[in-house]
């Protein structure tokens, strides 16, 4: 069972970076005007010959207390997961076995100083971005504007498609697609973002944090 958590706690640091980073929190706010939020998330990776997914339920509330609820893998479910970014503390509950991790925040800077990386390496100065209308969405497709040249070359490379769907004149973003450059290995991001009320979170933490 501790496996499970470790398994989880490594996962969630890679993860909750993406979500806790401050633009990704303003973005946030913004397309939902609610502090208080619920994310669902279905991860589909196809890149070999076992297609694995990740199915999750993140709450969020103020953007200072979290909750998830794993549902895929299930090495991963079955557990509660917490985190307060207000005291930097993560903490799992299993049938009130609680467990908790501090300094959070400061392993998460390696994490970000690797996507730093990534921003330079993958800048939008070396993408083009072509927009597609298809049926009732708007499609962002980014590919190199290297595309031929490396084509030529038999380099492999990767593009993204941004789904945005119009729903009474107003785009939600529904899902992220990663592709290689044949089309075979892909990625997709399936998310929907609804209002709820999260006030259980505080809730349960001041519970468990006890």
């Amino acid at each position: 069972m501790k496996r499970k958590k470790i398994i989880f706690l490594m996962f969630f640091l890679i993860s909750v970076n993406m979500i806790f980073s401050y633009n990704v929190i303003d973005v946030f706010s913004k397309y939902t005007r609610l502090g208080e939020l619920k994310i669902d998330l279905n991860i589909k990776f196809e890149v070999d010959s076992t297609p694995t997914s990740v199915l999750m339920d993140i709450y969020i509330d103020n953007f200072k207390y979290f909750y998830f609820r794993i549902k895929e893998p299930s090495i991963l479910s079955g557990i509660d997961y917490y985190y307060d970014l207000h005291n930097d503390e993560f903490l799992t509950d299993l049938e009130k076995d609680v467990d908790k991790y501090k300094g959070i925040k400061n392993n998460l800077e390696i994490f970000r100083n690797f996507i730093r990386i990534l921003s330079v390496t993958y800048s939008s100065d070396k993408f083009f971005i072509k927009e597609l209308k298809e049926q009732n969405y708007k499609i962002f497709y980014f590919y190199p504007k290297s595309k031929n040249a490396l084509r030529f070359l038999g380099i492999d490379y990767t593009q993204m498609k941004v789904y945005l769907k119009d729903e009474m004149g107003i785009s939600f973003l529904e899902k992220i697609e990663f592709l290689n450059s044949n089309n075979k290995k892909r990625v997709e991001i399936k998310l929907r973002i609804i209002p709820y009320n999260t006030q259980f979170i505080k809730k349960k933490l001041l519970e468990i944090q006890k």
